[in-house]
């Protein structure tokens, strides 16, 4: 009777517990080993006190062989709900990311199309300007040859330096009429390219952020992408207002000399082309009168007229 007893203490004695520290299995998991379950000795040493207490002593050892495979159960159990609630975590965690990497893949396939049509407009806008830079000088050839041509038949006395003067800030007025509305165009299409990134900007701090980049980053990097518009627009209006001031002294000045050319056209008068006069000289040698012709020096008769 005394061998149960001896039995029953050395089974009411605590397991060793192991102070090693749980490997996680992922980061983000819980901290719990699949091996760490707390079976209480207590139910341990009531099981072999039953079975003492029912049993003779030959069955002693078979219910202790069972209270241990009924321990070893409740452990393989545990870790079986371990990892179970693992597998459940590490099916949230992908369904995460693929709701992350389809945000991402939407994202900069938006980022692409927009890039896109802005590379298609600046393509046009550049080819609309080639075409109109190729078609002036064009103009400007023809212009100068017909006031050159008329220059050329006009008879008016001292209005040659003011002509040329006319035609020169007439072309430069055209020249400066045509960069004024290529730098218009090109302002608006700056301000409609900023309020298109300030609205993309305001919906892009209102979504979830891609993968891999933080929210400050994003905002920086936005920022910054505005202030080279702003840089942009500032200098092109800053341009814009130095060719309209060229402008407007050009359109003084082409007005002032378009009066001068009026006045000068007021004072000049007709000249009409010198004709030969005829100059009589008659002799009396008796009853005869002979007639010479000959024509007067124009020189000659100017002084004698003044």
């Amino acid at each position: 009777m005394d061998r149960p007893a001896v039995d029953r203490a050395q089974a009411s004695e605590p397991a060793p517990t192991n102070n090693k520290q749980p490997h996680r299995l992922y980061p983000s998991l819980p901290n719990v080993d699949s091996y760490d379950v707390f079976v209480p000795a207590r139910s341990i040493a009531e099981k072999l006190h039953t079975a003492a207490a029912s049993h003779p002593e030959s069955l002693l050892e078979d219910t202790q062989s069972e209270v241990c495979a009924a321990n070893s159960d409740v452990r393989l159990k545990a870790q079986i709900l371990i990892l179970e609630e693992q597998r459940q975590e590490l099916i949230s965690i992908n369904e995460k990311w693929a709701k992350e990497y389809r945000t991402m893949v939407r994202f900069y396939k938006e980022k692409v199309r927009d890039l896109k049509a802005l590379l298609q407009q600046n393509h046009s806008h550049f080819e609309e300007e080639t075409r109109e830079e190729g078609e002036k000088p064009v103009t400007l050839y023809k212009k100068l040859k017909f006031k050159t041509t008329k220059d050329k038949d006009s008879k008016w006395a001292g209005n040659g330096d003011v002509s040329s003067e006319l035609l020169q800030a007439e072309m430069e007025a055209q020249e400066l009429r045509a960069q004024n509305s290529t730098l218009t165009r090109r302002g608006q299409h700056q301000q409609e390219e900023i309020k298109r990134l300030n609205k993309a900007l305001e919906e892009a701090l209102h979504t979830t952020q891609p993968l891999g980049v933080s929210s400050e980053t994003l905002q920086d990097l936005w920022k910054h992408q505005a202030e080279v518009y702003k840089e942009d627009f500032l200098t092109e209006r800053k341009d814009r207002e130095k060719l309209k001031e060229k402008y407007l002294e050009l359109e003084n000045k082409y007005r002032k000399v378009r009066s001068e050319l009026r006045v000068l056209k007021s004072q000049v008068t007709w000249t009409q082309p010198p004709q030969p006069v005829l100059e009589c000289i008659c002799t009396n040698q008796g009853k005869h009168q002979h007639w010479e012709v000959r024509p007067v020096n124009q020189h000659h008769a100017q002084l004698q007229r003044r």
